[in-house]
């Protein structure tokens, strides 16, 4: 049964963002040390999460994998889809956004010792199938952190609007980070976890770009691999508009690249 916590987990500088989180912990009790902890932020995605959770591999490039569902503060049947899947569940007690819930899995991962961290989304859009695309650099000892893009691969068409402004802000990231950005909303990436100390993740929601440019900033080596996005399998996107996504994915980075 998973354990009450509100402070902090002993992983620096991730440490501080998880002040004040009240979140239920499960023990992992050894089980991930040296492989893969394949974490899946989730908020009422009960449709879907199960079927993410029973796709992902048993193994990907010869580490052993355990899947990780973070709910965060959901009130429909998330959790008990995920357990029934056979995910390990951490529990939001309330809602505080998809990059808060990657800080609970990236520490999580950190204290267990996980080898490598793999994130995904919880509404199928991600194919863990393809999870090996974003491990293998890692594991060949090329990369530190991979990052999977649809701009590479391919995904379903989106609105004119947001596509034109995902190409504008891969622009800037390009520029900013030095580094060839063709994805920089991607939620499907892999990092070894002992680079995860190095970054100074805050962002509550608009994270991917965050953790792009701490990467780059860290001096992380960072690829990019082909992925396909397909369309979610239940439900609406919990995104914002297309101009409140826009102020927050800005506001993202300046805050990143100036702190």
């Amino acid at each position: 049964m998973p354990t009450a916590f509100s402070g902090n987990i002993p992983l620096s500088p991730l440490t501080q963002t998880l002040e004040h989180l009240e979140v239920a912990l499960p023990d992992l009790d050894g089980r991930v040390r040296d492989g893969i902890l394949v974490v899946i932020p989730a908020y009422n995605e009960g449709e879907n999460v199960g079927a993410v959770v029973s796709r992902v591999p048993d193994r990907v490039c010869g580490l052993a994998t355990t899947v990780l569902v973070v709910d965060d503060g959901s009130d429909d049947g998330t959790v008990a889809a995920a357990e029934a899947a056979g995910a390990v569940v951490a529990r939001h007690l309330r809602n505080r956004g998809g990059g808060a819930a990657l800080r609970t899995g990236y520490a999580l991962a950190a204290e267990a010792g996980a080898a490598l961290v793999v994130t995904l989304d919880a509404d199928g859009q991600h194919l863990p199938e393809e999870m090996p695309h974003l491990v293998r650099p890692i594991v060949q000892g090329r990369a530190d952190a991979v990052n999977g893009s649809r701009t590479l691969g391919s995904a379903d068409p989106n609105t004119f609007s947001r596509e034109l402004g995902l190409r504008v802000f891969n622009r800037v990231l390009t520029t900013v980070t030095r580094n060839e950005i063709t994805d920089c909303s991607s939620g499907y990436r892999a990092i070894k976890t002992s680079a995860l100390a190095k970054l100074d993740l805050r962002q509550e929601q608009f994270h991917a770009s965050e953790f792009l440019i701490e990467a780059a900033k860290r001096g992380l080596r960072l690829e990019e691999v082909p992925i396909t996005v397909a369309k979610r399998m239940h439900g609406e996107t919990k995104k914002p508009a297309t101009l409140g996504y826009g102020l927050g994915f800005t506001k993202a980075i300046v805050r990143t690249w100036l702190r």
